[in-house]
């Protein structure tokens, strides 16, 4: 038979051979928690200590074996069930903190880890970014009950305001470099300020067909909720926009040629998205001004001409799909030309002659 354990019992203390063991109750649970106390005496005082971290809502049971590789997990999942399309980047993260502790995961830890991404040549975009996730997964595990505390995790507003933008002419001559069957694409993105989309089951501009998204009878082109990035839907009026109009007939008229279902199509068959990008690159190649453009400098430039047409934000986030404020305003650039324009315009409002000695 096995010898019963025997356990030498005190006020909330419990000794098995030498090792002394704190015993509390939290969340109506019995918990043990073992100590390095040498004596008695030593064990008493951090048993004080815990009741104290307890009845203060600071001790969870269980939190000094949570590590990151737990947070990380629980951050993953949150992912996964939310549906979000893109991925946290978690490749630095985990080569500095992926053996730790959670709980060794300090404020400072964080500052240091701050610093060095940013040393070694990281952008604040990329390192907010990483911060980001890594409150996000502190979050989770203190909304699970797993954590009681978590580091103190800032990420300072980047001075990153977008720069890459289309004036027409520019574009016209990247248009040239295109094959013909990508050109709608790029006007349409370049009209509309719309993603272009990459992914199979969210995406914008190449996953439009005629009869989901195109209602001739409204006027309107529709994206359903849960289609787009922010998983909000969107419609853009083009019957008063007659260049949009006028692309979309063309393509009606391609489409049916080769009984397409495809808004955008190459001969009849949807676009790939690494194919477009292909050419795309090889195009602003061509284009002295306009090498080392990327296709979302459309979406830029679409906002800088709501921004020039005087559309008031709140109707032109609505057009393209921006669900903050903050990140539209990264997009509104304006110009020498626009603060010229805005000048003159003020000008003609102030009539007030001042005389100069």
């Amino acid at each position: 038979m096995t010898a019963k354990r025997e356990y030498k019992k005190r006020d909330g203390l419990r000794r098995r051979g030498k090792t002394w063991y704190v015993v509390l109750r939290q969340h109506g649970k019995t918990v043990w928690i073992r100590t390095k106390a040498k004596s008695e005496r030593e064990a008493g005082q951090q048993r004080d200590r815990l009741r104290v971290q307890r009845d203060d809502g600071v001790l969870i049971a269980g939190a000094r074996r949570l590590t990151f590789d737990d947070l990380k997990k629980m951050l993953l999942a949150d992912y996964t069930a939310k549906e979000n399309v893109s991925k946290p980047q978690l490749t630095h993260l985990t080569e500095r903190f992926g053996d730790w502790r959670a709980q060794s995961i300090t404020t400072s830890a964080v500052r240091e880890y701050e610093a060095d991404r940013l040393a070694v040549g990281a952008s604040r975009s990329t390192v907010n970014g990483e911060l980001a996730a890594l409150r996000r997964m502190f979050r989770l595990a203190l909304e699970a009950g797993h954590l009681a505390t978590m580091p103190v995790i800032k990420t300072p507003t980047p001075d990153n305001a977008r720069e890459g933008f289309f004036e027409e002419k520019m574009l016209k001559a990247v248009l040239d470099q295109l094959p013909l069957w990508a050109r709608p694409v790029v006007l349409f993105q370049f009209f509309t300020g719309w993603r272009v989309g990459s992914k199979e089951k969210r995406g914008e501009t190449l996953l439009l067909r005629w009869r989901d998204n195109v209602d001739w009878r409204a006027q309107v082109i529709r994206l359903e909720p849960g289609t787009t990035k922010n998983k909000d839907g969107r419609e853009f009026p083009f019957g008063n926009y007659p260049p949009l109009k006028r692309l979309l007939e063309a393509q009606l008229a391609s489409g049916e040629a080769h009984s397409s279902p495809w808004v955008f199509h190459r001969d009849g068959q949807k676009i790939p998205y690494k194919l477009l990008r292909t050419v795309w690159k090889a195009a602003c190649a061509q284009v002295p001004s306009a090498k080392g453009r990327i296709m979302h400098d459309l979406r830029r430039s679409t906002v800088r001409q709501l921004e020039r047409a005087s559309v008031s934000r709140s109707v032109a986030m609505k057009l393209t799909g921006h669900k903050t404020e903050s990140v539209y305003r990264r997009y509104a650039i304006v110009d020498a030309a626009a603060q010229a324009e805005g000048v003159a315009k003020l000008a003609k409002f102030v009539t007030l002659e001042q005389a100069v000695a």
